[in-house]
């Protein structure tokens, strides 16, 4: 996995593993983010040696809190609307229904934050979570996401 630059950055990707233990189900997204938002998940990550195969858990810099909640806050409120942008977004090529949990994940984050965060340059958000596709996947996953994300973008800020 790559390693996370900034706190703003540990932020999205907190967001995309909330998103995706709400998507396993078990619990309330007000429980997923108490839990990041106390510590008790989220502090590291897990780099796997591609040789080997071990496992190393390594330290992340604290999420930035009114980044990470505005992005769930974000998301609460408009899941609807949210999955209804990213599950039209695909096609005959992709369809929604080969898209994994994970990717979806990291699509709902990133419109949650373009969703929300209006004032953030969508050139800046689409860069991030683009570069956390990149850390769980190496195929045609990452241009899915840049292309999603960047047409979805443009039509939040066409809705103003």
């Amino acid at each position: 996995m790559a390693k996370v630059k900034t706190n703003r950055s540990t932020s999205r990707l907190a967001a995309v593993q909330a998103l995706y233990g709400l998507a396993l189900g078990g619990k309330t997204i007000d429980e997923v983010v108490k839990d990041f938002m106390s510590g008790a998940i989220g502090t590291e990550v897990i780099e796997e040696n591609e040789n080997t195969g071990e496992e190393t858990f390594i330290p992340v810099i604290a999420a930035e809190p009114g980044l990470f909640s505005g992005i769930m806050a974000c998301y609460a409120d408009n899941a609807e609307k949210i999955n209804d942008m990213v599950n039209s977004s695909f096609t005959e090529d992709w369809p929604k229904e080969r898209v994994e949990p994970t990717l979806k994940a990291i699509l709902q984050a990133g419109v949650a934050e373009l969703l929300a965060f209006p004032d953030t340059p969508s050139p800046i958000v689409i860069s991030e979570y683009v570069d956390i596709t990149r850390s769980f996947y190496d195929g045609p996953e990452v241009r899915v996401v840049n292309g999603i994300l960047d047409r979805l973008a443009k039509i939040l800020k066409d809705e103003g």
